[in-house]
């Protein structure tokens, strides 16, 4: 059976990867775009910063097209016994399209405001985080710039993450994603086996 891809998508600090990882709880497998890109990073011999893991996106895409970050995820996605795979941090329509050659694939955008994403991303205090409001609103430029916007806008599905507790974040991913796995199990053809981590 093909995999079932679940995109994350979102501005920097709106819950993306607190939401993926929620859905390990079921045995889903998540693959973090941006693990790839960091041990992208270390691989040609950057150091492990925000404008290093920054500049590696951009190589990568000149060398290898918008989709080029998807491309180097794709042995993870392979290798995953998992028939259902979260993959958090997708930036560009061009990886989503790319991904649809890998699996089924649906798109959950995970929005929050920037006073709220802000908040979270100082007081979450990650050395790469942003130091003051300049900073942060020049990587949110710097996002935007590969594309996120338009995968946000295109999305199949959208969690507003403004005023919910984790459980609260939880609960309404778990919600989604299983209304989206339900759906995909009732499509399949008769003995084809149902979704499952």
């Amino acid at each position: 059976m093909r995999k079932f891809l679940i995109c994350i998508t979102g501005m920097p600090g709106a819950g993306k990867t607190t939401a993926a990882i929620h859905m390990t709880r079921f045995g889903l497998e998540v693959v973090s775009m941006g693990d790839v890109i960091r041990e992208e990073v270390r691989r040609r011999g950057y150091p492990l910063t925000r404008g290093s893991q920054f500049r590696v996106v951009k190589e990568v895409r000149e060398e290898s097209g918008p989709a080029a970050v998807a491309m180097l995820s794709k042995p993870r996605i392979e290798s995953s016994r998992s028939s259902v795979v979260i993959i958090d941090g997708v930036r560009s329509p061009e990886e989503v399209s790319f991904f649809r050659e890998l699996g089924t694939v649906k798109v959950l955008a995970v929005h929050a405001s920037p006073r709220r994403r802000y908040f979270y991303l100082v007081s979450r205090g990650r050395s790469d985080d942003p130091r003051d409001w300049r900073s942060f609103e020049e990587r949110d430029e710097i996002e935007l710039s590969l594309r996120v916007g338009d995968v946000i806008a295109l999305a199949d599905g959208m969690l507003v993450n403004e005023k919910l507790s984790l459980e609260e974040l939880g609960e309404e991913v778990e919600r989604i994603v299983g209304e989206w796995v339900r759906d995909l199990e009732e499509k399949a053809p008769s003995g084809a086996g149902k979704a499952r981590g």
